[in-house]
């Protein structure tokens, strides 16, 4: 499992060095408005493209692919749904306004970076591309949805179905739809093309975690700490998520692979492009930096005790 915290602690890192630039001036909140339009509107694009269109749809795994975007968008509503009820019914976070922000967090999985990697390394290439494919509809969660999620409580509690449609034709919505199209078409960028897009994708982690430490620059880890209601939440989603994942998947007619996929996918923290997007929707974005922190570091304990119960009980 040495691979896990390696990975997890290449996070902190970053996160470590947005921080120290927020605090030193080289990266001061003032610049947060063009660093996240650059990120959203350049880097992630390129990013769902190149992860997607790099893989190849074969006849034995259209049967998993499609199963697992089955079981992708009932992960993502049911985690979404959720969040609301724990956010605004049982712990009842404050202020109300920020019910959507805690709801779209605790729908999230930072799969990315942390999941494909560790993913490989644990369970081989079979479950990581049934992970890039469950990846295509994290996309679709927190460019489109997730968008409506956010702003939950903004406009009186109400949920605004007509900004829900528009956020359809945002760039990274756009990019995910038309790689999916690509992908089960068999169509392939030109390498040059493909070789750009990709290494400008490649940015988008490291850039995602310098903003989560910026963010962080910003924060009173002492208030953080008397936050019961975000400790609560965090907890929540990582102890509480995986386990009604696999008794919500346990049962159902998938594969044992596809199974696998969903539930270790449950036990990742939440995503880091959340703050970027909680910030351009000019929510609270601090509190989603806050729950990329703590969740990162709370599965320090629970993807490695996932992953030694999946590879036990199924048996791969």
């Amino acid at each position: 499992m040495e691979l896990v915290f390696g990975k997890i602690l290449s996070i902190f890192l970053i996160i470590g060095i947005g921080y120290v630039a927020n605090k030193t001036d080289i990266m001061p909140m003032a610049t947060n408005r063009y660093l996240v339009a650059l990120l959203l509107r350049v880097t992630c694009p390129c990013m769902i493209i190149a992860s997607i269109t790099s893989n190849e749809l074969r006849e034995d795994t259209l049967s998993l692919s499609l199963q697992t975007l089955v079981g992708g968008i009932m992960f993502f509503a049911v985690s979404a749904l959720l969040g609301w009820v724990l956010s605004a019914k049982v712990i009842k976070v404050e202020p109300a306004e920020n019910v959507g922000v805690y709801t779209f967090a605790f729908g999230s999985i930072n799969s990315g970076f942390i999941g494909f990697p560790i993913t490989l390394a644990i369970f081989g290439s079979g479950i990581l591309y049934l992970m890039v494919i469950h990846n295509v509809v994290l996309n679709l969660y927190l460019y489109t949805f997730g968008i409506m999620l956010v702003n939950i409580g903004a406009s009186g509690g109400k949920l605004d179905f007509k900004g829900f449609l528009k956020s359809f034709t945002n760039i990274n919505a756009i990019a995910a739809v038309v790689s999916i199209i690509m992908l089960f078409m068999g169509l392939k960028l030109p390498s040059v093309v493909f070789d750009c897009v990709e290494m400008i994708g490649d940015s988008t982690t490291p850039f995602s975690m310098l903003i989560v430490g910026m963010q962080l620059g910003e924060c009173d880890f002492k208030e953080v700490l008397k936050n019961r209601k975000l400790l609560g939440i965090s907890f929540l989603k990582m102890l509480l998520l995986p386990v009604l994942t696999f008794f919500m998947v346990n049962w159902l007619p998938f594969a044992p692979e596809v199974k696998v996929c969903l539930i270790f996918a449950a036990a990742f923290p939440v995503a880091v492009a959340t703050v970027p997007v909680t910030s351009e929707q000019n929510r609270d974005s601090l509190v989603t930096a806050e729950m990329v922190a703590i969740t990162t570091l709370i599965s320090l304990i629970v993807i490695p005790a996932a992953a030694t119960f999946l590879l036990g009980y199924y048996g791969l």
